[in-house]
């Protein structure tokens, strides 16, 4: 039978490969002793007992009778564990009534204490000998009657045989019971083992243990109990329990899994399978209350202790992603208790600020002021029940819980119903952007800003920005409001700008920095100063441009940022151009020998060159730059069209006469030994750096080539895409008839028209990808069909081609309607439909072939 379907696979658990499996091993012994205890307790009472009563002589007699009450006790029915825990207990409760008596020296109290003493003697202690050793007792009576084989069974047709099976049967069960007891030792290896394997403290090692005996005690019971369980689904059941401590326990445990999931630097697959189960336990609907309960911990008042409202900040923040605050009324109050002052954080625990808000009630916040003063003045206070913890640790404790904070509304903000509702508490904005207003990294100091690098604090900073870079996503009039009220706190923007400039700020600050002023900078309700918007984007320039003076990351968030700007006006595109004297060259360079740029490269190009009109030195080197660009971007673009055909074609009649990029024709006998890396039979190979870098196919380490990836060779399409469409747009806008030999290079064997069909045919597979490489090369066409004319055969077939890729991709293109980021999305772009496209190149290229055939030489 095929196994049900679950929604994580927690096979290989540690707790589930080991505890469970343990549990159901001990559990299989238990009903082994159990089954044996049965058999025992049926022969002696009917067989023995009910047969042979009065045939038995005495040490047989008193044998068998303790041994039958030894099984009807029921020892073998609970681990020898629990039974020993509450021992101890027992004789303290023995041990106060003696106290008592000795104390009030009334006679009835010293008459009852001399009964206990005697029922101890006589009657408890036998008790207590007989209820946890009665198996090892046994054991011993069954080998000493077995060696001692006195049975005086003379006479009595079977009775011997009955003792000895009695006999062995009790010593089997006795023997199972001993090893099942001497498996019990394992318990503190496995919860170590569990322990170290999830990095689990050690508070939550007492859980382990207490969840390695449950399962235990249920497996003895059902064998199946340990089926779909887990230490999520444990902790999950102890937090929806009633009991304070209960709650406490699975709450560390959970815990544990969070931390555990956000400090893993491997794929983590493990810890997210342990969020999703822990997600799906928590906001389900069969536990209604835990989640109420959570956020409840989290606030400022309530009767759990700083370390539990820790406990309970990490576990709200691994599921904030799927809370909606419209539905736990109050929550956002909890939530935004956690970024809070130290002095309210310190001066009272939790459940003691509770106690004074019991007592006092209206006058709370007098005597909580009150105590703040006694604790300035170093008096004791009344409340305190045990010593604080240093300053240092509470410091430290306080900034996690911000940080906490911080991270809990940051996922909580991505919803736009949340944002909603954190715009209207009151005073939550203003504390949300107060690390950024108050500028806690750039101290001003004798007017000179001195730079702060403490690791609390910037802690602190990037969790307020990471919240801020949501809100200023927001969409509706939500997102209108929060940017507008955003943009007014002139102190935050300086601030901002003051982190990009800084030369000592952490490059994800930056990158945070980028993102809020550039959605600040593109909504329409906040119009900036002239000076603010040209600063912002000159520092994004000099990020984007400034080499390895910045991370790669970095630096892409920025070009993401010039175009979303640049797309805008032309007054964008004239600070780019002038924001320093080589930002042309720098923009080449990125665009032809940096593959991590090229794609956003060429579309800044691209929206640049339809922006920038000023007739000046700068547009002429503009253009002399995009006119030594465009050939070699279109040589890398065929490159990639006919890197996996299986014709075998001349590089001459590929590449140009002259050595191209570093790829001498003389020394290459055919494209596919080039994609292959291999040596031509001459001379070596020689392939720069960055033509490697943009050939997927091309392994640094050692130049063989290999098989790209799905996720590599997408990548590849869309840096074409980009490519494309920015040679398009270079050849509308800057170049005539006057141009076209010089970026259109080829001969007659190999023209442009056969360079444009191998793309097509390339990217005639109904997908996305080829798709919108389909688009922009079909503009290609279109403008070559304007500048030149061909021969009848290679238009004929680049028809076909172009009649091909109709046919596959007409309901493709149809559906991309629907795609709301399309071309029709800007203004400089209306949206054209690959159809519309593919017809005006159809009736071109017909066009021409009908004046082919009219032509005198036909005749």
């Amino acid at each position: 039978m095929p196994r049900r379907r679950k929604l994580v696979n927690d096979t290989w658990w540690a707790e589930v490969e080991t505890v469970n499996h343990y549990a159901l091993f001990m559990g299989y012994l238990s009903m082994a002793v159990n089954g044996m205890g049965f058999l025992v307790l049926t022969w002696t009472t009917v067989v023995l007992l009910g047969g042979f009563v009065s045939d038995l002589h005495n040490k047989d007699f008193w044998c068998l009778t303790f041994i039958t009450l030894v099984q009807t006790a029921g020892i073998f029915d609970v681990f020898l564990t629990e039974k020993l825990n509450y021992i101890g207990y027992s004789f303290l409760g023995f041990a106060s009534v003696g106290y008592s008596a000795q104390r009030d020296k009334s006679k009835c109290l010293g008459a009852l204490s001399m009964v206990h003493v005697v029922l101890l003697g006589i009657l408890l202690c036998p008790l207590v000998v007989v209820y946890n050793c009665g198996l090892f007792i046994s054991a011993g009576i069954s080998v000493w009657r077995l060696i001692q084989h006195d049975y005086h069974a003379d006479g009595v047709r079977n009775l011997k045989q009955a003792l000895d099976v009695l006999y062995y049967l009790a010593l089997l069960q006795s023997t199972i019971f001993c090893y099942k007891c001497i498996n019990g030792f394992a318990k503190g290896f496995i919860v170590n083992s569990v322990a170290q394997s999830g990095n689990f403290d050690e508070q939550s090692r007492a859980g382990i243990s207490e969840y390695l005996l449950e399962m235990m005690a249920g497996c003895q019971k059902d064998r199946m109990y340990t089926r779909g369980r887990n230490l999520i689904t444990y902790a999950v059941d102890l937090m929806g329990s009633k009991s304070p401590d209960d709650y406490m326990s699975g709450l560390r445990i959970l815990d544990t899994c969070a931390v555990q999931m956000g400090s893993s630097h491997e794929s983590g697959k493990g810890y997210l399978q342990w969020n999703t189960l822990k997600k799906h336990l928590i906001m389900s609907v069969s536990s209604p209350n835990i989640l109420p309960k959570l956020l409840q911990t989290l606030g400022r008042i309530s009767i759990y202790d700083r370390e539990t409202r820790g406990h309970a900040a990490r576990v709200v923040a691994s599921i904030a992603h799927d809370i909606h605050l419209e539905e736990f009324p109050g929550g956002i109050r909890y939530i935004s208790s956690l970024i809070d002052t130290f002095e309210k954080y310190h001066v009272l625990q939790p459940y003691e600020a509770n106690w004074l808000y019991e007592k006092y009630c209206e006058s709370y916040e007098e005597e909580r002021e009150q105590i703040f003063r006694e604790e300035r003045h170093g008096k004791k206070l009344k409340v305190h029940a045990a010593q604080e913890d240093s300053n240092a640790d509470l410091l430290k404790d306080y900034a996690d819980l911000v940080a906490q904070g911080f991270l809990i509304l940051q996922k909580l903000a991505t919803n736009h119903d949340n944002c909603k509702v954190m715009l209207g508490t009151p005073c939550l904005l203003p504390k949300i952007i107060a690390p950024v207003t108050a500028d806690l990294l750039h101290p001003l100091r004798g007017d000179k800003n001195v730079h702060i690098n403490h690791d609390a604090w910037y802690r602190i900073l990037e969790g307020s920005l990471r919240v801020i870079v949501q809100l200023t996503a927001a969409t509706g009039e939500t997102g209108s409001t929060l940017r507008r009220k955003i943009s007014s706190r002139k102190d935050a923007i300086i601030t901002l700008d003051r982190i990009l400039e800084c030369g000592q700020c952490n490059e994800n600050l930056k990158k945070k920095a980028i993102w809020i002023l550039t959605h600040l900078h593109e909504d329409a309700s906040w119009t900036p100063e002239p000076k603010s918007r040209e600063k912002l984007i000159k520092n994004l320039v000099e990020i984007m441009a400034g080499g390895d003076k910045h991370e790669d990351a970095t630096r892409v968030i920025a070009a993401n940022a010039l175009l979303d700007l640049s797309s805008r006006t032309k007054a964008d595109a004239t600070i780019i151009m002038k924001a320093n004297d080589n930002v042309v060259d720098s923009l080449k360079t990125m665009l032809l020998e940096k593959r991590k740029y090229q794609s956003i490269t060429a579309e800044i190009l691209e929206y640049i060159c339809i922006h920038y009109t000023d007739d000046d030195e700068i547009l002429k080197k503009l253009k002399e730059a995009m006119a030594d660009a465009v050939p070699k971007l279109f040589e890398e673009i065929l490159c990639w069209a006919t890197r996996k055909t299986h014709t075998r074609v001349q590089v001459g009649q590929l590449l140009p006469a002259e050595t191209h990029r570093g790829i001498h024709v003389g020394q290459v006998s055919s494209l596919e030994e080039i994609h292959r890396g291999t040596e031509a039979k001459q001379t070596s190979l020689t392939i720069p750096e960055n033509d490697i870098e943009n050939q997927p196919g091309y392994s640094q380490g050692n130049g063989q080539s290999i098989n790209s990836s799905s996720s590599q060779d997408k990548m590849n399409k869309h840096a074409v895409v980009r490519k494309l469409s920015l040679c398009v747009t270079v050849c509308d806008t800057f170049f005539g008839a006057c141009q076209f030999d010089a970026i259109t290079k080829g001969d007659g064997s190999f023209s442009f028209p056969m360079k444009l069909k191998l793309i097509v045919k390339k990217c005639t597979h109904p997908r996305p990808d080829c798709l919108r490489i389909l688009k922009p090369t079909c503009k290609m066409i279109i403008w070559m069909m304007k500048h030149r004319n061909y021969g009848d055969q290679e238009l004929k077939t680049l028809k076909d081609a172009l009649c091909s890729a109709s046919e596959v991709m007409f309901l493709l293109d149809s559906s991309m309607v629907f795609d709301i980021r399309n071309d029709y999305a800007t203004t400089t772009k209306p949206f054209r439909s690959l159809d519309s496209l593919l017809n005006e190149a159809h009736v071109l290229i017909m066009n021409q072939l009908l004046s082919l055939d009219s032509a005198p030489d036909r005749v």
